[in-house]
């Protein structure tokens, strides 16, 4: 157990006690005279408006209004009651909840006491330092020949066709139509032709194959080839799931995809009049993306830094809770991607962990960028949220009240101030930080390091 705070505040008795990281028990007693007082002046409210046949309004005898209204009246006391002295209790003791607080067992007299119990996670204390004068490294912007040549080799790439392959013989990533038969103990439990296969995909239409490649690399149009496979949990005759088969298939004609050349022809088909102007479009993009990804590279690292600095506890019920909530929507983008619920099952504690990682990097990150706007007394005004929205209503193409509309709509309105928030933090860290650049010869250096460790490990 904790140390307990006890305060005699408002008319409230408020004890506050450290139960956990993070956590705190706050007991709270309210005098009957209070109770006495603010069921009074309930009662009066009442009184003043209060419909009874036979009566006329504000003219109800007390004892008429204690026995219609009383059983109504000290529940609303009650939770008043209770509602206000909470809240005095997170003000007298500056506590900064995080997440709901959990009412305890409540104890109501409505001529003695009442006395209740609220548990709730709070904010660590801790102080954001040495935010100022960060030291970083801006990454070269400069776009290198291997990056060009690489963009433009993708270019290219992105407009493969595929050529039939008459007297050559299958390779890894070729396309196959072929005739198939499916057999379990020798007998033939089914059978296709013209079927279209992907070499190097593993699965003869829905059945898996993993000796697919192996198997056909080699073949010529017109041979056949046997391979060995489990058809799974998913074949189309449920007898033979899961059973052990042999698959015969016989080549009809082998398809490659080909990637067009790098000439003048193949810029032509991206609009540029020649090779010449298509790559030096490609350039100017790589640096218009590569300075963005530099400042995003830049943020990076100041986020790393300042979850490094974030030392302290959090609190464990609001990081499960949060846990759960991003694990139930990551399954849920799995799910509409097409991934069975068996394979996300099997994965389930890494992507707990994952979950949980994520999570605990997420919240000490905001409750570093907090503090130190408060610290630096950074906030967001209204004029300037609503410029935003201005912003946002003309990229949508829409007026800015429909656009603040949608934004109440489904909530975003504080999270589009958290983000100007910490855009502001942001811009103090990287204008008081000390950036280093790199030099576009350092980094050939270091690329040209890696690549040399790619090819070793191939």
């Amino acid at each position: 157990m904790g140390i307990i705070v006890e305060k005699e505040t408002e008319g409230f008795s408020i004890a506050v006690e450290d139960v956990g990281p993070c956590k705190k028990r706050v007991a709270i007693e309210v005098p009957g005279e209070k109770i006495k007082g603010a069921l009074e002046k309930r009662l009066q409210e009442v009184g003043s408006t209060a419909n009874v046949p036979g009566f006329r309004k504000g003219r109800v005898p007390r004892s008429v209004l204690e026995r219609h209204f009383g059983e109504q009246i000290e529940e609303e006391v009650k939770k008043s009651l209770i509602w206000d002295a909470y809240q005095e209790a997170v003000n007298r003791n500056q506590l900064e909840p995080l997440g709901s607080p959990e009412l305890g067992e409540i104890k109501f007299d409505p001529k003695d006491s009442l006395k209740f119990t609220v548990t709730l996670e709070v904010k660590p204390a801790f102080e954001a330092k040495d935010y100022k004068g960060m030291k970083l490294q801006r990454r070269s912007t400069a776009v290198t020949k291997e990056e060009t040549e690489s963009a433009m080799k993708n270019l290219s790439l992105s407009k493969v066709h595929l050529v039939t392959e008459e007297t050559s013989e299958v390779q890894g990533g070729d396309q196959v139509i072929c005739d198939y038969k499916v057999l379990v103990d020798s007998k033939v439990v089914h059978q296709d032709d013209e079927v279209v296969v992907w070499v190097s995909g593993g699965m003869l239409a829905d059945i898996p194959a993993p000796e697919l490649l192996v198997a056909l690399k080699g073949a010529k149009p017109g041979e056949k080839r046997e391979a060995k496979a489990n058809l799974g949990a998913k074949f189309r005759l449920p007898e033979y799931r899961n059973k052990e088969a042999s698959l015969e298939i016989i080549v009809r004609e082998i398809k490659r995809p080909k990637a067009p050349e790098i000439n003048d022809e193949l810029a032509k088909q991206f609009g540029a009049p020649s090779l010449d102007e298509l790559r030096k479009n490609v350039q100017k993009r790589l640096e218009i993306d590569k300075k963005r990804w530099v400042e995003e590279d830049l943020r990076a690292q100041v986020y790393q830094k300042l979850v490094n600095m974030a030392g302290f506890e959090l609190p464990k019920d609001l990081v499960e809770e949060q846990t759960g909530e991003r694990l139930y929507r990551y399954k849920m983008e799995m799910l509409q991607r097409g991934i069975p619920m068996e394979e996300l099952e099997k994965e389930a504690e890494k992507l707990k962990n994952t979950s949980h990682e994520m999570v605990v990097r997420d919240l000490k990150l905001s409750l570093v960028m907090d503090n130190i706007a408060d610290k630096e007394k950074i906030y967001v005004t209204e004029q300037e949220v609503e410029k935003r929205i201005q912003e946002m209503a003309l990229v949508y193409q829409t007026t800015t009240i429909k656009m603040r509309r949608e934004l109440d709509k489904y909530g975003s309105l504080s999270s589009l101030r958290y983000q100007m928030k910490e855009s502001k933090v942001m811009d103090l860290i990287l204008k008081e930080a000390e950036i280093e650049d790199e030099k576009a010869e350092e980094k050939q250096e270091v690329e040209n390091r890696e690549s040399v460790k790619e090819k070793q490990k191939g």
